[in-house]
């Protein structure tokens, strides 16, 4: 339960800011043409602080140890994300979330590879932190309405548990494993569901990018935009802890890709707040194929976890770079939320073509098939 309580606390700090921060720089600069330009800086300099911080910190989880660099980020986390109570000006805010960045890209892979190793099911374990995100989303989302600031206090003392957590932690046995700087055989490896991610997750954060200020276009308040987020995140959790441990991780992230590209079609067809909340279901259930589906793939596949587990991350940082960009380029030729969201639809499409191609591709060449015990015991000893 120690690595559940963790999960949770740490996914309802992440998205709680995650969504309020837009809000408030909304609400420092007001309704101006920057205010756009700078929510894409924002999530741009967070992606790329938590991409170098997962690459960098998911290696030296299987040199050092996951207990020591699993604390390490969290007490960073806790710490940054506290600042965000004192932000006066846009500039003191990005700074702030650039240290946010860096601060939760240091932990996740360490997580990972510690709750495998510990015989959690990677279903479960991401389930948790799905449910982080609902209750950490209505909590926040309530507190906002008084002060959007007790959002951010709030997310602090996720944090905080998240890292008392984390000390009581038992020692697990490892062997100590030798990874190079650069990883390349890990990457080779796992570049099917890395590339997937990459091209999805990149589409999709084109739509984050602007999601709280695209729903409050359609209609909802602060508190709304808590439940919509709500309404996502536990799906996620009741798909994950019941459905994803059943099934092979290829073809989860097939699964996941289908029915995202599914998800982001109806997503053109909503007019009002209220038509979101039921696309919330299959948002989450397309999501946890997809995540558990890789994060299930490098942890079987891969005897250095946490540097797979950490490349995953890395790849969704990235993609929190590439979307806002996205993002930024449709909306300055169509100043609409709707081109955003086709693009996602053919992206999803296009990602799923190329991991089903070089997935097989990559067993053939590795003489395995799907995920397994087996199989990660023979990709190991190469």
């Amino acid at each position: 339960m120690k690595t559940d309580i963790i999960q949770a606390m740490a996914g309802a700090a992440i998205l709680s800011s995650f969504t309020y921060v837009p809000i408030l720089a909304k609400i420092m600069l007001g309704e101006t043409s920057e205010t756009n330009f700078f929510v894409s800086l924002l999530v741009m300099s967070y992606g790329i602080a938590s991409f170098i911080a997962s690459y960098l910190f998911g290696r030296a989880g299987d040199i050092v140890g996951r207990r020591v660099i699993l604390h390490l980020g969290l007490l960073l986390s806790t710490m940054s994300f506290t600042l965000l109570v004192f932000t006066q000006s846009p500039e003191m805010l990005f700074v702030i979330r650039v240290l946010n960045g860096f601060s939760i890209g240091i932990y996740p892979g360490a997580l990972a590879a510690y709750a495998y190793e510990s015989k959690v099911k990677m279903g479960r374990f991401a389930s948790f932190g799905s449910l982080g995100w609902g209750l950490g989303t209505l909590v926040t989302g309530y507190a906002a309405v008084f002060d959007i600031r007790l959002a951010f206090e709030i997310a602090g003392l996720f944090f905080m548990l998240a890292f008392f957590s984390a000390l009581t932690l038992p020692r697990i046995y490892r062997k100590k494993i030798d990874v190079p700087l650069f990883p390349i055989e890990t990457i080779k490896r796992n570049y099917p569901v890395y590339l997937a991610v990459m091209i999805r997750h990149s589409s999709a954060f084109a739509i984050w990018t602007y999601w709280p200020l695209f729903l409050a276009w359609l209609g909802a308040d602060l508190l709304m935009i808590g439940i919509i987020q709500a309404m996502n995140s536990f799906a996620q959790f009741i798909f994950m802890l019941g459905l994803t441990d059943r099934f092979d991780c290829e073809k989860l992230v097939i699964v996941g890709l289908i029915s995202s590209a599914v998800t982001f079609s109806w997503f053109m067809f909503i007019t009002n707040y209220i038509g979101m909340i039921p696309a919330q279901i299959l948002l989450g259930f397309s999501w946890s194929c997809l995540y558990v589906g890789a994060l299930k793939y490098v942890t079987e596949r891969n005897v250095e976890r946490s540097t797979a587990s950490g490349l995953l991350t890395s790849v969704m940082s990235i993609s929190s770079v590439l979307g806002p960009i996205i993002a930024a380029f449709y909306y300055a030729i169509v100043p609409s939320y709707y081109p955003i969201i086709m693009n996602a639809v053919v992206m999803s499409i296009i990602a799923l073509a190329i991991f089903i191609g070089s997935s097989r591709r990559l067993n053939k060449h590795l003489n395995v098939s799907g995920c397994s015990e087996q199989q990660n015991s023979v990709i190991g000893n190469e």
